[in-house]
């Protein structure tokens, strides 16, 4: 198997374990990759259909981060397949990701003010050179599921779907590509709906409009796919958890009613950032109950 690495700079401040292995328990690639002693290791499939396995760490601290990518490929990679990796990780980890504007205006909201300060340097990452797949599967598993159950899907899939990826010790898992589904083509699920770069370069009602065109899409669903940072994906439980942060102690109305209300205020309260908002509130729940004095 070859091997080769390079290093990687990124704008501080950078957490690397807090991005690539969310206290939320979100993944950070896909449900099958293996985060261990500061490490996580990966199953990458590029456009030219090689398959990669990538472990990333750090090589550098908090306010002068680096990364460290090392690749295993069966056959030595071309230069542009090595560059197609390095895009990838510095999107996939946010390392352009500048979080001064959004820190500045969370110190003075008081849930963010905490939670900024608990999850201090961690960037959200989207990879924006993938097609929507991917994407698409998790928001349709994240319908009317509870989190437990949805992982426990995505992992089916991928194991039942994706190819296996053995290298350094560990076994990795790719994202299944559709034709492994279903009986279509990328060709014919692009014409039906743009990759995430595409939809990156819409206005956000404009893409929003555009994936609930999909059958089984709705806006739930749509804001969980979209990378934009104006989407704010709630469902009846996130809604629950931000109705007692915004309302305390106020009676909920019912659950459509409540979702629209709180997707409302948190426009209202935080804005273009309220995507990074949501993340790092949910990220943060545990600390955010004790410190606000809320049970969620």
């Amino acid at each position: 198997m070859h091997v080769s690495s390079f290093h990687l700079e990124a704008a501080p401040p950078h957490s690397f374990e807090l991005t690539v292995h969310n206290p939320a328990g979100w993944y950070w690639y896909n449900p099958l990759e293996v985060f261990s002693n500061g490490r996580i290791w990966a199953a990458l499939r590029l456009s030219s259909k090689a398959i990669v396995g990538l472990r990333l760490e750090s090589s550098g601290s908090l306010d002068r981060p680096r990364v460290l990518a090392t690749v295993f490929s069966r056959q030595k990679l071309k230069a542009s397949e090595i560059a197609e990796v390095s895009d990838m990780v510095a999107e996939c980890a946010g390392l352009d990701e500048d979080l001064t504007e959004f820190y500045d205006e969370a110190r003075e909201d008081p849930v963010l003010r905490y939670a900024i300060e608990d999850l201090y340097g961690m960037k959200r990452g989207v990879l924006l050179r993938s097609d929507i797949f991917p994407s698409a599967v998790l928001a349709v598993t994240l319908q009317n599921a509870p989190v437990k159950r949805t992982d426990q899907m995505l992992k089916l899939i991928i194991t039942n779907y994706g190819q296996k990826l053995f290298f350094d010790g560990r076994l990795t898992y790719t994202w299944p590509i559709p034709q492994s589904i279903m009986k279509t083509t990328t060709k014919e699920l692009t014409e039906k709906c743009p990759n995430l770069k595409e939809l990156a370069q819409m206005p956000f009602e404009e893409a929003r409009a555009k994936l609930m065109k999909l059958k089984g899409i709705g806006q739930y669903s749509a804001e969980v796919i979209l990378p934009h940072p104006q989407a704010f994906p709630i469902d009846i439980w996130s809604a629950q958890i931000f109705w007692r942060l915004f309302f305390l102690e106020e009676p909920m109305p019912p659950k459509l009613e409540a979702i629209q209300i709180v997707r409302k205020h948190a426009e209202k309260r935080w804005g273009r950032w309220r995507r990074l908002a949501f993340v790092y509130v949910l990220s943060d729940l545990r600390n955010l109950s004790k410190r606000l004095g809320v049970n969620f």
